[in-house]
């Protein structure tokens, strides 16, 4: 079950008109492929996507990329939001999500169930989840990753014994507390949780009962289980970055950018999954394109690039420069434009001889500016 029903809030506008899952990543993707595609590599073939606010894009890239078994087989991808089976409101925790669709939980009656997020990017093999899991006996199991103590008031901190049993489990701490084995750094949930289904479906019924209750996995059911259950957890030390704010979306798309930049891409058996629109090649006519990415369909003429990604569709016009910026899908950039540090949401026209980048007073009249100085232009904008 993966969990999609997010307002993404920080990350607006680039989650005015979309789920943050279907926020588009490295000009090719969208954010939810990464933990499709893990699952699906991993042999899952159940997958149910819990899905909620401004579904409509993320709902057209599932069934445009992701419609891909027979439905005699038996095998799925499908969406599940909020439909009035067991409560008459919208999903109001990740743990309701779950409780709300547990008819279809009952209904598989699996021996585990998965839960993913749908905003994170990484690569992950389920399977040593799975055998993990197996070995320990566990009625939970929980994905957790190293970091340093400064950053992880925006994740849950787990504390584990010697043999990986956690004991302890703070929802975002003001105050994070540091491992045993290392005082500068914490361990954190990746929001990835593998239950046995008993014990995840008796804990959500008495959460759902709960009125106090955030039904929260992180806030209620984790921490509501320790001590009774056996909750491990599962040491994940490869790359990882959750996508929750404009300058962690900015900085994640920069790092394949980078002089070392992550291999996630390229081990071809383990392929990142996406739909890919029907685009003519690329044309490049003169100009200087360095240290980029170039989606298909762009026509970029005697223009400059660099240190940016350029989304399928793109057209840049003679005289205009690009820096540290990401385009997407149909932005236009007229000529002499020029841009800096920018994220410019889809089929948005740039003016001939506009800056933007460069005089945050002016910028900030028209535009979102990060904390980082990140310009964000909504989808669609065009100079009046």
């Amino acid at each position: 079950m993966l969990l999609c029903g997010g307002k993404g809030e920080r990350l607006y506008p680039l989650t005015k008109d979309r789920a943050k899952p279907s926020v588009p990543f490295l000009g090719t993707y969208r954010i939810i492929d990464f933990s499709l595609s893990n699952a699906l590599n991993s042999g899952f073939r159940r997958i149910a996507l819990l899905s909620q606010y401004k579904s409509l894009s993320l709902e057209r890239h599932i069934l445009n990329g992701w419609n891909i078994f027979h439905a005699e087989s038996g095998d799925y991808i499908i969406s599940l939001p909020a439909q009035g089976r067991v409560s008459d409101h919208w999903y109001e925790g990740t743990a309701d999500a779950v409780f709300q669709n547990i008819y279809t939980v009952q209904q598989e009656a699996p021996e585990a169930v998965l839960i993913l997020s749908g905003d994170h990017i990484y690569n992950a093999d389920y399977r040593k989840l799975v055998r993990s899991f197996m070995e320990t006996d566990a009625d939970a199991l929980i994905m957790t990753k190293v970091i340093p103590v400064e950053e992880a008031s925006r994740f849950g901190v787990i504390g584990v014994d010697d043999e990986r049993r956690i004991v302890e489990f703070v929802e975002k701490p003001k105050k994070p507390f540091a491992t045993p084995w290392d005082p500068g750094k914490s361990l954190i949930s990746m929001g990835v949780y593998l239950f046995k289904t008993p014990a995840l479906i008796k804990s959500l019924i008495k959460d759902a009962r709960n009125s106090k209750s955030s039904h929260d996995f992180g806030k209620d059911i984790i921490p509501g289980l320790i001590g009774t259950h056996r909750i491990y957890a599962y040491p994940f030390d490869d790359y990882w970055e959750d996508i929750g704010t404009i300058d962690a979306y900015w900085e994640a798309n920069m790092a394949f950018l980078s002089a070392s930049p992550p291999r996630i891409l390229e081990d071809p058996g383990w392929a990142i999954r996406t739909y890919k629109p029907q685009y003519p090649p690329t044309f490049i006519s003169g100009g200087s394109i360095r240290n980029s990415i170039v989606g298909s369909g762009c026509c970029l003429s005697e223009c400059r690039v660099e240190n940016s990604i350029v989304s399928p569709g793109v057209r840049i016009e003679a005289g205009a420069e690009v820096a540290d910026s990401i385009l997407l899908e149909g932005v236009e950039i007229h000529r002499g434009a020029r841009l800096r540090k920018v994220i410019i949401d889809k089929s948005s026209t740039i003016p001939a001889k506009f800056d933007i980048g460069f005089d945050a007073e002016k910028d900030g009249r028209s535009f979102k500016i990060s904390k980082s100085g990140v310009r964000i232009v909504p989808k669609g904008w065009k100079s009046v």
